[in-house]
Order: C-alpha cells, then structure tokens, then sequence
C-alpha cells in the first residue's frame, strides 16, 4: 500500500555512497549504475549499509534472546484458542504468544472499494503466533515451525496443530538485535530512519509505528524544504534531533518489557 504510486527499483542491492563536492549524494549498487540525489535516506533495517558508512559507531547489540514467529490461518479449531485480542502461554523454558487478527473487511475487499488503485493479497483471518526462546536457547532446527515443535513436547495438540498448520512463507526464526542512537554523526544529506536507526525488541510493540512517525516527520521537514521554510540540512538536523529522541525512548521501552516475555536462561548441564 505505501509502495502504491512510486517509482520502485528493485534488485540493487546498496554497497556504498559518497557525498559529492556539490553537497549531493552518488549511491553505488551492487547491480546496475550509480544514483545521484540531494538526500539519501538509509531505511535499511538493523543492519543497514547506509549506518555503517554514515555512522561505524553506532552498532546492532544481540540481546541474545531468540524469537520464532509465524502465522496460522484461523479456522473453527483454532478459534477458541484465541478468543480475544491476545494471550500469552507459558511453558517450559518458553513463553508462546498468540494475537488474533479479525478482518472487519478482507484487505483485499478493502482495497477494491477504498483505493482501486491498490492490489493487495486475498488475506484472510489469521492467528499470530510468537516464541521468545531463552537467552541461551540454540535454535538448530532448520524452520520455525520445528523450532516451535521441538520445545512443546506434552503441550496441548491445538497448540501444536496451530504451529504445525502455520504458512512457512509467514513463518520465521529471528535474533532480537536492538540499535539505540546515541552520537550524533555531522550534519549532512545522509540519514537514517527506521530498524536502521532506533531498532526495538518486539516486546515493546512499537518499532513500526515508530518508523512510521519517523516517515511523518522527514516528510513534513522536506515539505518545508521545497517550500523555503528551511534549507534541506536544516530540515534534516531537525528531524534527526527530534528522531534521536523519541527513537532512542522506544528502544529503551521495548527492552525494558523484554524481560516479562523473554523466559530464564537455561542452566548449563
């Protein structure tokens, strides 16, 4: 849906940029020709190539907490498992999270009559599913859903049916990594935005929205920049210094809760 409109190129991977002597940025990629423009914008995850050039210092920390997550279609069977908005199982050396998602109105439907222009996939009511392994939790099994499996032995055979039913394209195993910005790099026409920048434990349930207020507010100071209000290095100095902020409070949220979800340590035998 964000995607909708704009001008996408795919396949071209980032390997490095510079900032030119005329204040613009060259991107390189690994797959076709460089890119010139005012701003670059790394929006490219924890472990973002635009970071490690903009920003070496600023590196990803594993919480070496371990996080299966995947999705189940909701059937009649699974329906009573998850009645409400949310719940949480705990186990044995694990805790199973589990989220309902109701569509009021498929997206897809949605789509059709609000936004023509959009095509969106035929999803249909599901049941999120979520397993923080302990610290020193090995995953080893090659898949989630094995993952998942090979710490329910003796659970109730809904649960296991739920994760053995899950979609393996939704389906994944993850490393919760955290970055908090700290420094402050010089100004310029380089930034951050996202997981790039304030990446979150998903236990605070805030690191999309987060990115998404991050969006709002490049937005509204580039707006200001073609319009004069402010020059671009201005309009992006102050969207990093309110970024900083607010970015760096939801990092710290969402470790903060980690603990509750996240089971003890293992003892080593």
């Amino acid at each position: 849906m964000l995607l909708t409109g704009l001008t996408v190129r795919t396949g071209a991977a980032l390997t490095s940029y510079d900032v030119l002597d005329d204040g613009k940025v060259e991107a390189r990629f690994a797959h076709g020709g460089p890119a010139t423009a005012d701003l670059l914008v790394g929006a490219d995850g924890v472990g973002s190539t635009v970071r490690a050039v903009l920003s070496p210092q600023t590196t990803p920390t594993d919480t070496g907490a371990r996080f299966v997550i995947g999705r189940t279609p909701l059937t009649e069977r699974f329906a009573t498992l998850e009645p409400a908005f949310g719940s949480k199982i705990a186990g044995d050396g694990v805790s199973l999270m589990l989220g309902a998602m109701r569509f009021r109105t498929p997206p897809k439907q949605a789509a059709e009559e609000l936004a023509p222009e959009v095509t969106l996939p035929d999803i249909r009511d599901y049941v999120r599913w979520a397993m923080l392994l302990p610290p020193n939790g090995a995953l080893g099994a090659p898949t989630a859903q094995e993952a998942a499996l090979s710490r329910m032995e003796g659970w109730h055979p809904d649960l296991r049916a739920l994760i053995e039913q899950a979609d393996p394209d939704n389906s994944t195993l993850l490393s919760i990594r955290v970055v908090e910005p700290r420094e402050r790099w010089a100004p310029g026409p380089v930034t951050l935005l996202g997981d790039a920048i304030h990446a979150t434990s998903p236990t605070g349930g805030n690191g999309a929205n987060t990115a998404l207020r991050d969006a709002d507010l490049l937005r509204r100071r580039l707006i200001d920049a073609v319009e004069r209000r402010q020059d671009l290095l201005g309009a992006v100095a102050d969207y990093e210094r309110q970024m900083f902020e607010y970015g760096g409070e939801a990092v710290r949220h969402s470790l903060a809760a980690l603990p509750a979800f996240a089971p003890a340590p293992e003892q080593t035998r």
